[in-house]
């Protein structure tokens, strides 16, 4: 519940109607200002639990001029969490309020809970000459019970001692003290009445701005909708068009389609084809590669062969030099056989010759010996008819024997 200065209530009298406004501060919902009765003050929190039982209670509002104000430490928003060291967590906001309240100028240690989990308690004072809690109801209740006790004072001192009078008097001036401090209060009171005026006009002109901007947004959006319906149409009358286009570019798009498989199939032909001869192409490079090193096996087999082939060559060629060398030496020998063949065969004809001359001298003496020839006459004979070469040295011989032994 919050206090609206515009309103007013006809069957109050001011000062009922003041303290029906100041009262209404603090029983709306489930938040508390932690007063209780007169002579008891909190510490000058509005509180609120808004998740419901067993949930933590935080701080709404922090009085200005109250023990949590003048502390200053202290945030709206932050958790009560603990009264006097006991934990409060999950109590309802009326039983954290009865911890709290107690008679002014007394203190209090709460703990408080920063929403970033920060943990901190502070020691604090209820109630001051300031204001306690809420100055709104303990002004509306201080006002009302000092009136009626002031009326039951008054009425009773005609029938007073003088100890009575003297202890009233100081009552009294307790009283105007009282007076003064709740006078001040309500001159608070009425500057944070006339401050929540100027909110609250502030707040309805910023209202009016605010309307005024819906009216003109509304305006702008109703023209926008009319621009868009006239967009719709247009759209509608383009969308037909592009209908019978779609339709068209659907046909042409099956027939790509079914061009396009085609190609695919054709492609799938050409890639099965291609592992085909990449297959044989792979077989036969492996045969070729096995006939390489076939092929280079025997290279080297080839290769020890020609050196053994080299080595024998070389042998051969030796062998061929010193056949050559004896060659020459044959070759020597034969044309000194042949000089001496030569030789031999002019030796020969000369021989020759003379055998035929000593034929010729033989067979005439053997006409005039032929009747006495003896037998080695006959011998001597046959000797020089003989023309073979071998009997020539023994016809030398012979005849050196002949003519060394003749008759």
């Amino acid at each position: 519940a919050s206090l609206n200065p515009h309103r007013s209530c006809p069957t109050m009298s001011g000062g009922q109607q003041l303290h029906h406004s100041m009262t209404s501060l603090n029983t709306g919902g489930n938040s508390f200002t932690g007063e209780s009765h007169q002579g008891l003050a909190g510490i000058g929190l509005l509180m609120q639990q808004d998740g419901g039982p067993n949930t933590k209670v935080f701080i709404k509002n922090v009085v200005p001029g109250g023990a949590c104000g003048r502390d200053g430490v202290v945030q709206v928003g932050d958790y009560v969490v603990g009264v006097n060291s006991n934990n409060v967590i999950g109590l309802p906001v009326a039983e954290i309020r009865e911890r709290i309240v107690g008679p002014i100028g007394s203190q209090i240690r709460v703990s408080f809970e920063r929403p970033s989990g920060e943990v901190y308690e502070r020691t604090l004072t209820r109630g001051n000459a300031v204001a306690a809690d809420d100055p709104y109801h303990s002004m509306s209740r201080s006002i009302g019970g000092e009136g009626q006790r002031l009326s039951t004072s008054a009425s009773a001192i005609p029938s007073a001692t003088d100890g009575d009078v003297m202890r009233l008097r100081g009552r009294v001036h307790e009283l105007e003290s009282e007076l003064t401090i709740c006078r001040d209060e309500l001159g608070r009171a009425r500057n944070l009445i006339d401050s929540d005026r100027d909110n609250s006009a502030r707040y309805v002109r910023e209202l009016d701005v605010v309307h005024r901007k819906h009216q003109e947004q509304t305006t702008e959006l109703r023209n926008m909708l009319n621009q868009s319906e006239q967009a719709r149409r247009e759209l509608e009358i383009h969308n037909q068009s592009l209908e019978s286009k779609a339709q068209v570019v659907q046909e042409s798009f099956h027939r790509a389609k079914e061009q396009t498989e085609a190609r695919e199939q054709y492609f799938a032909d050409l890639k099965r084809k291609f592992e085909d001869v990449q297959s044989n192409f792979e077989k036969e490079v492996a045969v070729e590669r096995d006939g390489k090193a076939e092929l280079q096996r025997q290279l080297q087999n080839a290769e020890v062969a020609m050196q053994r082939q080299k080595a024998e060559m070389d042998q051969f060629k030796e062998q061929e030099r010193t056949r050559r060398e004896k060659e020459e030496g044959v070759r020597k020998l034969l044309h000194e056989s042949e000089s001496k063949l030569a030789a031999a065969r002019e030796m020969e004809e000369k021989v020759s010759a003379a055998s035929k001359q000593l034929h010729l001298l033989f067979g005439q003496w053997q006409k005039d010996f032929f009747v006495n020839k003896s037998r080695e006459e006959a011998e001597l004979e046959q000797y020089f008819l003989d023309d073979s070469p071998r009997f020539l040295p023994q016809a030398d011989g012979g005849g050196r024997g002949r003519q060394g032994g003749g008759p």
